[in-house]
């Protein structure tokens, strides 16, 4: 058995650094993806065809990088509350990592299928993963002492709670009623994000 003492204290800097470069990737992918619209003359009439024909790929753009930005939020709040890591916790976030670089792919997928219910499925899922996957590890994080940075108010764990399990189960409504209607379906995408931009109970923990 090895001392406490001679135990490796592993800071959680670097899986937050990490992140932050995928984050950072991720979105910056998100544009590059995105199609320059095609001109078929040089006429008024031309020019907002084009851009009409591009704005499906835009709309789920603006969509996925509103997301991603809520979610680096969270995952940077995270590291507010946990301060330390261990080989299970770095784990847990490289499969957060893995679905949130996802998001592109599917992002363009929905983009050319967009009310297709295998598109908004994959979209929709992958989504609901990023928000799980970050859960799980927020989960593992709290219930660890070692790994805490400063004591965790009961407020702030029931409230995460919520904020991360909301959009999961929003975005599985979606994937359900993209069989029937998949206009609704899209229209919860674009509101879902707008939730989390509405001021909560964890506001008075920021500065």
């Amino acid at each position: 058995m090895v001392p406490e003492k001679d135990r490796l204290k592993l800071a959680s800097g670097r899986l937050e650094a990490l992140g932050d470069g995928i984050f950072g990737v991720a979105m910056t992918i998100l544009v590059i993806n995105l199609g320059v619209p095609v001109m078929k003359g040089n006429t008024w009439q031309n020019f907002t065809a084009s851009l009409h024909e591009s704005s499906t790929d835009f709309l789920c753009y603006v969509i996925s990088f509103i997301v991603l930005g809520i979610m680096w939020f969270g995952h940077r709040m995270m590291f507010e509350y946990i301060g330390r890591t261990n080989r299970h916790f770095i784990f847990l976030g490289v499969l957060f990592y893995m679905v949130i670089c996802f998001v592109p792919f599917t992002t363009q997928f929905l983009a050319k299928y967009t009310l297709q219910w295998y598109a908004i499925m994959v979209y929709g899922l992958n989504l609901s993963l990023c928000n799980i996957t970050l859960y799980i590890q927020w989960s593992y994080g709290i219930k660890r002492a070692a790994l805490l940075e400063r004591p965790l108010p009961a407020e702030v764990r029931r409230e995460a709670r919520i904020l991360f399990l909301l959009s999961p189960a929003v975005y599985c409504l979606a994937i359900v009623i993209a069989f029937f209607q998949p206009y609704i379906s899209i229209g919860i995408f674009i509101i879902t994000p707008v939730l989390y931009l509405i001021p909560n109970k964890l506001d008075k923990y920021l500065p």
